[in-house]
C-alpha cells in the first residue's frame, strides 16, 4: 500500500493499523490527546494564539479570516501534504466507544480508533476516532471554526507518518514539531503570534 493510501482515502478512511504503528514510533506511550503532548514533548511544543492582542474568540468574519490564515500558514509552514490525517474525540463513560457528536461526525468522518482510561471516576474515558480530510480551506475551516468556536475538542491534525502534530484549540494552535530546531523556527517565523507568558501558555 503506498503512502497515499495510507494518508487517507478520498472517503476519509485511514489504515489504523498503520496509524497505531506510526503513533508509537513517533510517541510512544502518550495518548493522543493535545493537552498531554504538549506536557510529554515540551521541546517540541509551541503555541501559537489566533488572534492579534490573545484575543480568544473571534467576534466578526474579519476576525475569523486572521484566525483561520494563521492556522493555514503554520500547517503550510510545516510542510502540509494535500490530505491530512484528522483525530477527533468523544467522552464516555466505560470501553465501549462513545458514538461522537453529529456535528464533529460531519465535520471530520472517521473511524473509531482507540479508547484512553481516565482511571478517575470522576473523569470520563475518551474515545479517539481517525480519518482524513483535503488539506483545503473548503474541508478544513468549517471544523478550525468549529474548534475556534470551543464547539469541538480534542482534534489533532497531522501528516502520513504523524511526524509532526498540530492540535487546534479555542484560542490558537499547539504544534508538537519533527525537533526542537524546527519548533523554534516556527516560532521565530511568526512571532507576533506567540504568547507573552513566560511558559508559552
Amino acid at each position: 500500500m503506498g503512502a497515499g493510501a495510507i494518508a487517507g482515502r478520498a472517503d476519509g478512511h485511514v489504515d489504523l493499523a498503520r496509524l497505531s504503528a506510526d503513533w508509537r514510533t513517533h510517541w510512544g506511550g502518550c495518548p493522543p490527546l493535545g493537552h498531554l503532548l504538549k506536557e510529554a514533548f515540551p521541546e517540541k511544543w509551541v503555541r501559537f494564539h489566533s488572534l492579534p492582542d490573545s484575543r480568544r474568540y473571534a467576534r466578526n468574519d474579519s476576525e475569523y479570516r486572521v484566525l483561520l490564515e494563521r492556522q493555514h500558514t503554520v500547517l503550510a509552514d510545516l510542510g502540509a501534504p494535500p490530505r491530512l490525517v484528522v483525530v477527533g474525540c468523544a467522552c464516555g463513560d466505560g470501553v465501549e466507544p462513545a458514538g461522537r457528536s453529529r456535528q464533529l461526525a460531519a465535520l471530520a468522518p472517521g473511524a473509531y480508533w482507540r479508547s484512553v482510561r481516565s482511571g478517575d471516576a470522576a473523569d470520563p474515558d475518551v474515545h479517539v476516532y481517525a480519518g482524513s480530510l483535503p488539506n483545503t480551506p473548503a474541508a478544513l475551516d468549517p471544523l478550525l471554526r468549529s474548534v475556534a468556536d470551543d464547539e469541538t475538542a480534542g482534534v489533532i491534525l497531522a501528516p502520513v507518518g504523524l511526524d509532526w502534530l498540530a492540535h487546534p484549540y479555542d484560542g490558537g494552535l499547539d504544534v508538537i514539531a519533527r525537533s526542537p530546531v524546527e519548533r523554534d523556527a516556527l516560532g521565530a517565523s511568526h512571532p507576533d503570534w506567540l504568547s507573552r507568558h513566560p511558559e508559552g501558555l
